[in-house]
């Protein structure tokens, strides 16, 4: 990336996903701030006017939904490019590739270098589209009741002491559960588990 500072624009109805994607780039020097907003009409409505660098758009979204909003957005945003971010499979990469202004697609699933590479490409004005996303993994077993609650608390960004404390368990057993959920959803850290768990639905999103 180039030295500019630039602004954001994320948008999608998963506050969880929104959180998550903070956490991602926070440490990124680049990026200066990342708006916010639950619909293409709500980023219009509110950030309208913005000098907007990148909008990273869900296709899934209630009111104005999938590529839908493109357009919406080119009229009010016409400067900015448009990165499709999704947990479809390779019809969704197809499909947003061959709709005009927008420059990437970036699964949700996706990990930190790659995020930020497809943000880098697509604010450089080049394409960022991956061949096909990968196949899913197979797991040869499910999350217990015990770690699933242990996995909800750390998607709110609880720390071990306060997990511990709030199920009555002791912080080594909560470190167990957590290297039980890291192997589970093949990760390796807080912020890439919240982000898996929030494509695969195994927690409620606010």
């Amino acid at each position: 990336m180039s030295m500019s500072p630039v602004q954001l624009l994320l948008i999608d109805d998963h506050t969880l996903f929104r959180r998550g994607l903070r956490l991602v780039l926070a440490d990124t020097p680049r990026v200066a701030a990342i708006l916010e907003a639950d619909t293409v009409m709500d980023a219009v409505r509110h950030h309208r006017g913005r000098p907007i660098d990148l909008i990273l758009l869900d296709i899934h979204m209630p009111g104005l939904n999938g590529l839908d909003g493109v357009g919406v957005l080119q009229t009010h945003f016409p400067a900015t490019p448009i990165l499709i971010v999704s947990g479809d499979d390779g019809q969704a990469i197809a499909r947003a590739a061959a709709t005009p202004g927008v420059l990437g697609f970036l699964s949700k699933a996706a990990g930190v270098e790659q995020i930020e590479a497809a943000i880098a490409s697509c604010l450089r004005g080049e394409r960022s589209f991956p061949s096909a996303l990968p196949p899913p993994r197979q797991r040869r077993h499910a999350l217990t009741p015990r770690q699933l609650e242990v996995l909800s608390h750390l998607c709110q960004g609880s720390s071990n002491k306060v997990i511990a404390h709030a199920m009555s368990l002791s912080d080594n057993t909560v470190r167990v559960h957590i290297a039980a959920i890291f192997a589970y959803l093949d990760v390796t850290t807080r912020t890439a588990a919240v982000l898996r768990a929030q494509r695969d639905g195994l927690v409620r999103q606010s």
